[in-house]
């Protein structure tokens, strides 16, 4: 459903709704959001936020294979494929800056904390090296390192990397060796787990993953993207089980707030699922199998009321979900809880 008028979720965005070159703001076609669409499941609804994520050139953010990451401000990093790489935007979705070069082609993003001071870490998957850096995109620290050693598998295909609450740092090589790595903060070796296959303890694809405190002890929920199922495990590594009913569409990211996993399956769709793994909410599904997982649906197919290729996910600090497409033409969504 579309609205005429903006609901006072996003009205209170503040976001210019001006012109932009090839978008059709009646239809809502486009590489950005024009219209507000409320989606999702009575109570667990959302609106899409026109105009938020223009790029400086007002056209086309470019190329994105990647995610996003925010800042205690609010502020949004995507995640590009070319360089400078890491593209800002402030919390009403207006195009800040870019980071500075060399940070291209992350795949995964993670904002860390570390006394007043926050980083992030990315991984770099064609360079084979996670990176961490400040919010102004200096390189601080870089793995594998010294105290790493060896890899089973080796360091190619990191897709996702996550640093637990203790500092821990885990590798999830979802197109390389289907393993996990999990590293001390020095990035010194602790454990390595899974491989490829569809069983217990492998995956087909560990492309994304979060860390889930919705339990008595946090977890490491993972996404068997290519095994269409989401699995739990301990921060040690071990097996806990399914989460949710499989098959999947693919998914691809997950980030957890509250109550809810909100999970970019990369088949058409977002969806939230529940601490039992049950799907509540579904959101911009897209009804055309063709759009579905490809990065070459060109601008004037895509539509504001339809997913094409979830890939990157995360909650912002009222509630939003903000997602990165798979897309050579670069689709950022931001979504906002229907008041």
């Amino acid at each position: 459903m579309k609205l005429p008028i903006l609901p006072s979720a996003v009205m209170l965005l503040s976001v210019p709704l001006f012109a932009h070159e090839g978008h059709d703001h009646t239809e809502g076609v486009g590489a950005i959001i024009t219209t507000a669409t409320v989606t999702g499941s009575e109570g667990l609804e959302y609106v899409t936020a026109p105009g938020w994520g223009v790029p400086s050139n007002g056209k086309n953010i470019g190329s994105l294979h990647g995610d996003l990451a925010l800042d205690k401000a609010g502020n949004v990093y995507a995640a590009t494929n070319g360089d400078p790489g890491i593209v800002v935007f402030d919390r009403f979705g207006n195009y800040t800056k870019f980071l500075k070069k060399g940070l291209a082609g992350m795949h995964s993003l993670t904002t860390v904390t570390e006394g007043e001071q926050q980083f992030i870490w990315g991984s770099q998957v064609q360079q084979k090296r996670a990176v961490k850096f400040d919010l102004e995109g200096n390189v601080l620290a870089i793995l594998p390192n010294e105290k790493t050693g060896e890899l089973e598998g080796g360091m190619g295909g990191l897709t996702e990397l996550l640093v637990a609450p203790d500092g821990h740092i885990f590798f999830f090589m979802g197109y390389g060796s289907k393993k996990i790595h999990k590293l001390k903060p020095d990035g010194t070796l602790v454990k390595t787990y899974g491989g490829k296959g569809t069983g217990k303890d492998q995956f087909t694809s560990c492309h994304g993953a979060a860390i889930d405190l919705r339990y008595d002890e946090p977890r490491i929920l993972v996404c068997d993207r290519d095994g269409r199922r989401m699995m739990h495990l301990t921060m040690d590594l071990t097996w806990i089980g399914i989460y949710g009913k499989t098959p999947m569409r693919r998914p691809a990211d997950v980030d957890i707030q509250g109550d809810y996993a909100a999970v970019a399956e990369i088949e058409g769709r977002v969806i939230l699922m529940d601490k039992e793994g049950k799907v509540v909410s579904s959101l911009c599904d897209n009804p055309n199998q063709k759009q579905w997982a490809t990065n070459g649906v060109p601008a004037e197919q895509l539509h504001d009321n339809a997913f094409s290729a979830p890939h990157g996910i995360k909650w912002g600090p009222q509630g939003q979900i903000y997602v990165t497409e798979y897309s050579q033409v670069g689709r950022l969504i931001a979504l906002y809880p229907k008041k």
